[in-house]
């Protein structure tokens, strides 16, 4: 996509709040799409079938893998100051915290801790959307897939889409 002069791509932003929240560079980035749903007359209460397509606005993560450790740090600019949100990635330490953005990432990480070494992750995420928040366009599900791509990504894991896609809805 062609960009104005001075604007970075997103996936570009996330790396450069990455290095500015972490001080160091990223080695995995993930990104993914926004969404709407198409659907029929009556079709949301009625229990029918939705048709979702994938905008262009995404959600980019950039991330680092600490190969040791249960510390994963989260941080984004979209919902306004910086600030870097820690927890600990293992059973029984995963609970609702504030900023409630970050317990969309906590709960996939939750969905992967059975596939990952020890039962544990850690790492440092920096997170930069285009899909705006409280939209409609499913900003929540996009910041869920491209943390489940970069889990899969930086862990070497092959989970196949639909996999992907029921552990991010869990």
């Amino acid at each position: 996509s062609i960009l104005p002069i001075g604007m970075e791509s997103p996936a570009a932003e996330a790396d450069a709040l990455f290095a500015r929240a972490f001080h160091a560079s990223p080695t995995v980035r993930a990104s993914a799409p926004g969404r709407v749903n198409v659907i029929g007359e009556h079709t949301d209460y009625n229990g029918g079938f939705v048709m979702p397509i994938a905008i262009e606005k995404r959600t980019h993560v950039a991330g680092r893998v600490h190969r040791e450790g249960t510390l994963c740090r989260v941080v984004s600019a979209d919902a306004g100051d910086e600030v870097i949100v820690e927890f600990h990635a293992k059973k029984g330490t995963m609970a609702r915290t504030e900023p409630a953005w970050a317990n969309y990432v906590k709960g996939v990480v939750a969905q992967y801790l059975d596939d990952l070494p020890g039962g544990t992750a850690s790492f440092d995420l920096a997170v930069k959307s285009t899909v705006p928040l409280g939209g409609g366009l499913s900003s929540s599900a996009a910041l869920e897939v491209a943390t489940a791509t970069f889990l899969e990504a930086a862990y070497g894991l092959r989970i196949d889409p639909k996999g992907r896609a029921l552990r991010a809805q869990r």
